[in-house]
């Protein structure tokens, strides 16, 4: 059975828009109480619902017209394939025939979904549910045919990235997951960054069954700048709910290079950092800044991107800079840089040069030298 990865936040308590899909109420996980309430009055309430998305996802744009880039990975496939994995699926009607334990609601419910745990109980399938996002299944259908893809145990799990950097952090909410097996070792999680690329909370799924499905609370976590569905199954996203602080991102800082960096490790605003999929410690960090590049864009790119997210870390606008470090981010993907990570500089140079220029102030946010 495949594993669709249902990415939902379908209550809109802390709504300020009309929401186009049924609401799902969490079944005991959501947060509440002062938590909420003060999110409520100190955030603008969204949703990614992927209702006005089609095909393979880069981005996507929230209830509140807000633009969210979107970076995936799949490990079975070679690129552009493998760094290009999300897809909308529709689960009314089926996009595809075969994915019916993704369908909503559940045929006892009049939809189009089979599975048993969807039919009563915990993770009952009986609201309309619209689009969602899997990682679509290249070897055996057709970009115009978007169909999940399967997992088996113990192999590397894929994952989708929400990066929120370009309107600052939020406060993550909810999400809501379908169809996620553990009889079958199917499993995710959602995984919370802060601006700097540090881990800042986890939050395990649960197993929903046969096309079941379960809103599951982020705890209202602020201070977030992305956010990563692990994918250890082939389930799919919906519905992930925030909200966003109306005040701008801090302005009033200058930037640094690299070579800064690497010499002040005392003034370095955050311990560890995300490169990739990868998350090093500040010891690692250093070591990367004083490895020789070598002819290994890999390494060169990873010197600008250190720099890049601890200027954004100590509070300088990341704006212009933000697209280019969510790229940078999907390009070097689980390699690891010190573990004999490589990269050609041609697959590189743009990025680092953009990198590069930001750390040098030439990008709007002056330098501090």
């Amino acid at each position: 059975m495949r594993n669709s990865l249902l990415l939902g936040v379908a209550t809109c308590a802390l709504s300020v828009f009309s929401c186009q899909k049924h609401e799902v109420e969490p079944s005991g996980l959501a947060a509440k109480g002062a938590a909420a309430t003060a999110a409520a009055t100190s955030c603008v309430s969204d949703v990614i619902n992927f209702e006005n998305a089609s095909g393979l996802l880069q981005q996507v744009t929230t209830a509140n017209g807000v633009v969210v880039p979107v970076t995936s990975y799949n490990p079975h496939y070679a690129e552009p394939q493998r760094s290009n994995a999300a897809i909308v699926f529709n689960t009314n009607p089926l996009s595809s025939p075969e994915d019916n334990d993704l369908g909503t609601p559940n045929w006892v419910h009049g939809g189009t979904g089979t599975g048993d745990a969807g039919i009563s109980g915990p993770y009952i399938n009986d609201k309309a549910l619209g689009k969602l996002a899997v990682l679509h299944n290249y070897k055996e259908y057709p970009v115009s045919e978007p169909n999940d893809d399967d997992f088996r145990t113990g192999e590397e799990a894929g994952w989708m990235r929400f990066n929120f950097s370009n309107i600052g952090t939020v406060t993550a909410t909810s999400i809501t997951v379908i169809d996620i097996e553990g009889a079958e070792a199917e499993y995710g999680k959602a995984e919370l960054y802060n601006s700097s690329g540090a881990l800042i909370s986890t939050v395990d799924f649960p197993s929903t069954g046969s096309n079941g499905v379960a809103v599951v609370s982020l705890g209202n976590v602020a201070g977030v700048s992305a956010i990563r569905v692990i994918v250890g199954g082939s389930f799919g996203v919906d519905n992930l709910q925030f909200c966003r602080s109306t005040t701008p991102p801090p302005t009033n800082q200058c930037t640094y290079t690299q070579g800064y960096w690497k010499n002040h490790p005392n003034a370095w605003p955050v311990s560890s950092l995300t490169l990739g999929s990868v998350t090093y410690t500040k010891e690692q960090l250093l070591s990367i800044l004083k490895t020789p590049v070598k002819g290994n864009g890999l390494v060169s790119l990873a010197h600008q991107l250190i720099a890049a997210k601890l200027n954004v870390a100590n509070g300088t606008n990341p704006a212009a800079i933000s697209t280019s470090i969510n790229q940078a981010d999907a390009l070097i993907g689980n390699r690891n840089i010190l573990n004999g990570g490589y990269l050609a500089p041609s697959a590189t140079s743009t990025l680092t040069d953009k990198l590069d220029a930001y750390n040098n102030g030439k990008l709007g946010t002056p330098h501090c030298g």
